[in-house]
């Protein structure tokens, strides 16, 4: 799994794109402050590796992976996991988050949800929205925008 993270990082920095997006701070449920990030992403070199940009309370670089994909019988939705990794300018600012949820084949949307396993706000909740876009950065002409909040829990705040 490190060989795999360090192809996507690696796939990341290669990529040298950046984004000035803009995105307010996020709050949890609890108050506690949270991060609240806009994204583009894109299949690079080739499915499953995913590298794009991210932009908000962070601006920086994405990369990640789907760790498996499960079409539903009626070949409407299938489900997803995945692992996102966001790439700050600042390394404390750096994280890993695990994700897993339902993308809508016919309208191209998705939504997901897990946790920080690595790095800033590690444990905190991450709920991801994403839709499909025309672009021109993937090979194929298709990328993913969203958005990534990451929201803290009051018992994981000194994380």
């Amino acid at each position: 799994m490190n060989r795999f993270i360090g192809l996507i990082l690696a796939l990341v920095v290669a990529g040298g794109f950046a984004v000035a997006s803009q995105a307010r701070s996020a709050s949890g449920h609890d108050g506690q402050p949270g991060v609240e990030l806009t994204y583009t992403k894109w299949f690079a070199p080739t499915f499953p590796n995913m590298v794009g940009d991210v932009g908000g309370d962070i601006v920086g670089k994405f990369g990640g992976a789907v760790l498996e994909r499960t079409v539903a019988s009626d070949g409407l939705s299938a489900h997803l996991t995945a692992v996102y990794i966001v790439i700050s300018p600042d390394p404390a600012q750096t994280f890993t988050a695990h994700i897993e949820g339902t993308s809508d084949l016919q309208t191209g949307n998705a939504v997901l949800d897990g946790r920080v396993v690595d790095g800033y706000l590690k444990r905190a909740h991450v709920h991801v929205e994403f839709k499909t876009i025309n672009c021109t950065q993937a090979p194929n002409g298709k990328c993913f925008q969203g958005t990534i909040s990451v929201t803290r829990s009051s018992h994981h705040s000194g994380d």
